[in-house]
């Protein structure tokens, strides 16, 4: 009935779950007394996440502590792979799922349907709409996490958001292009294609996030995802100018994306 990779894929996450919950049993309203290691990358960990973003929520509320427990991912397909899909299945997080693609939303929907502490809503999230679509959700002002994964216009959507301040933000960035610049693809250009043209520079996001108050606080090792912190509780981790830059390295293969259209350009921010 189903794949091989699926039921290994299974036996991989059963084997992940009392890891996991030992992790989430160090987690407490209050922050963490003592660090060992300021550097996040040794804390990466898998349960439901593409590749170590649960670990490193784990620790990062760890050390800053939990509020709500509530979180907002958008991007998350049919929920069986997410940031956030830990937080909901296993830490009993509260939260919002949204998911524009029609066919991944039915399997969203159809998993979550009888939850009572996940809303999901099928929906683009754009710039233009992101804050009314929480507002419908009843997103709280200040969730602990959102995770944006739009492939494209990740940056322009975050900058949108004004009236909710979230203590994390976990967002995708384009690890192929040079951390140190400021470039992100125009708020016009069409749906990703596949190949390497596609959101931001981390230099971008790290501009973008000081503005909004927020402190990179690590880029996991695949070089898909960067993590911030708001900055006033960012005093356990290390200082962003000591975070590693990563390049691509999907699936810890050092993959990238095929090539873009060379006549396509990104825009300085």
């Amino acid at each position: 009935m189903f794949s091989e990779a699926v039921v290994q894929r299974q036996a991989r996450v059963y084997r992940a779950l009392p890891e996991y919950r030992r992790r989430l049993h160090l987690l407490g309203k209050e922050p963490a007394e003592s660090v060992a290691e300021l550097d996040l990358t040794s804390y990466e960990y898998q349960v439901f996440s593409q590749n170590g973003e649960d670990g490193v929520l784990a620790e990062i509320f760890r050390r800053i502590g939990v509020a709500d427990g509530s979180f907002v991912e958008f991007g998350v397909e049919t929920g069986s792979e997410g940031n956030c899909v830990a937080l909901a299945d296993v830490a009993g997080w509260r939260g919002v799922f949204l998911e524009a693609n029609p066919d991944c939303y039915h399997h969203l929907h159809h998993k979550y349907r009888w939850a009572d502490r996940v809303t999901t809503m099928h929906a683009a999230v754009t710039p233009e709409n992101v804050q009314d679509l929480f507002a419908q959700a009843g997103v709280p002002q200040r969730p602990d996490v959102l995770s944006i994964d739009i492939d494209g216009n990740d940056y322009w959507v975050w900058q949108a958001i004004e009236a909710y301040t979230p203590r994390v933000v976990v967002i995708e960035y384009n690890s192929g292009l040079n951390p140190d610049e400021r470039l992100v693809q125009p708020p016009d250009t069409p749906g990703w294609d596949g190949t390497d043209f596609f959101g931001a520079s981390l230099g971008a996001l790290v501009e973008l996030a000081g503005r909004k108050g927020y402190r990179l606080v690590h880029c996991e090792l695949a070089g898909v995802n960067a993590f911030f912190v708001h900055a006033g509780e960012a005093g356990e981790f290390l200082p962003p100018e000591d975070v590693r830059r990563r390049g691509p390295n999907y699936y810890l293969g050092a993959f990238g994306h095929p090539p873009g259209d060379p006549g396509r350009r990104y825009q300085s921010v």
